[in-house]
């Protein structure tokens, strides 16, 4: 995986200013028509909650501000973000799962194979490369959402959609997501919402 260090990161005040915060994460909630990639994925026979991950990996990938992280003391500006999930596990509780992103959509559903939801769980935690990490609450229409977090300076954008709901005659998906001030701020998480609308609404490349 490509990336290149960074001598003078941007935002290096900023990020100083909020390494020192035990919690740097903050949370935004919005929803997303759903209808057009819906029809889309149903069209194709391509799971819906791997696919909502991979369309939003897709609006977040040409942001670089999502894409620094802080390692060994450099900032690193990757290439590219990839989805990290969770996922369906056997007794009821959950495994991670990881995917490399590719542009082709098509290419991304023949390759991306999901464990089975019997399987016995797994958290084991692939650090090769850098992510954007997804859940799911298919049973709630939620307006707000927060994840769990262990240090204060991950960089990790943290994503998680809600159960879908008709509005209007359209269907809407609410999407809960977290990032880390030190890294990311209102701009570019504006930058995201008006990326991930139009990919959800135009999903064909």
């Amino acid at each position: 995986m490509g990336y290149r260090v960074v001598e003078n990161y941007y935002r290096k005040e900023i990020f100083e200013f909020f390494r020192s915060y035990r919690n740097p994460f903050y949370s935004v909630s919005f929803r997303l028509q759903f209808s057009r990639l819906k029809a889309f994925l149903d069209e194709r026979g391509w799971k819906t909650y791997l696919n909502l991950c991979y369309f939003f990996t897709r609006a977040i990938q040409p942001l670089e501000a999502f894409r620094y992280r802080h390692e060994e003391g450099r900032f690193v500006l990757h290439d590219a973000i990839h989805p990290g999930l969770t996922v369906p596990a056997a007794g009821g509780l959950f495994s991670f799962a990881y995917f490399p992103y590719v542009e082709d959509a098509s290419l991304f559903n023949a390759e991306a194979v999901l464990p089975e939801p019997d399987a016995p769980a797994d958290l084991a935690e692939d650090e090769s490369t850098i992510y954007v990490y997804f859940t799911a609450l298919p049973g709630i229409p939620f307006t707000t959402f927060t994840h769990a977090t262990d240090d204060p300076a991950d960089a990790a954008p943290r994503v998680a959609f809600g159960m879908p709901y008709k509005d209007g005659g359209e269907l809407w998906v609410p999407v809960g997501v977290q990032v880390n001030h030190a890294f990311i701020d209102g701009r570019a998480l504006g930058d995201l919402y008006q990326r991930a609308v139009s990919c959800f609404e135009n999903p064909e490349p």
